[in-house]
């Protein structure tokens, strides 16, 4: 038993220095395309890109669902933190869905990357670094200049 388990304890150490290689090679110059096939082959439900947008899988909906795409319709669900503290600066949870067409350029660029793709019912927690945000004028009272955003984002529909 002892062995099995010396020798599960090394695959996995050779398991982890592997992944480290792949992902300081991925950093050199892969394109965040590339960056991104090898986390989800690695079955991760998390991507960073390399301006520091990350999008994490928080629940999937139904596989049949259907799926947001630029020009599309799409309604949502979300709380807006932010990064730094967690304060909340705005949602809409509990009150009507908010309506946007997708990768038009009507919302952040933090929200037109990172809502592309999802289907309905999907959740997604999406870091948005400033210059996907609001940069660094903020907005209003509530965002501060140069401000990273946690949304967490639900799609209800998509027309």
């Amino acid at each position: 038993k002892k062995k099995k388990k010396k020798n599960k304890t090394q695959e996995s150490e050779d398991l982890t220095s592997k992944e480290k290689t792949v992902s300081s090679v991925g950093d050199k110059g892969a394109s965040a395309a590339k960056v991104e096939k090898q986390t989800e082959a690695k079955s991760s439900q998390s991507r960073t890109f390399d301006n520091g947008l990350a999008i994490e899988e928080v629940a999937l909906g139904k596989p049949n669902g259907k799926r947001a795409t630029p020009g599309s319709q799409v309604s949502v669900h979300y709380i807006g933190k932010l990064q730094k503290n967690g304060k909340i600066f705005d949602s809409n949870v509990g009150r009507r869905p908010f309506k946007f067409r997708l990768g038009v350029g009507e919302v952040i660029k933090g929200w037109d990357v990172g809502v592309n793709g999802m289907r309905v019912g999907d959740k997604r927690k999406l870091t948005i670094p400033p210059s996907m945000g609001y940069g660094a004028t903020g907005a209003g009272p509530k965002i501060p200049p140069n401000a990273w955003l946690v949304f967490d984002v639900e799609l209800v529909e998509v027309r």
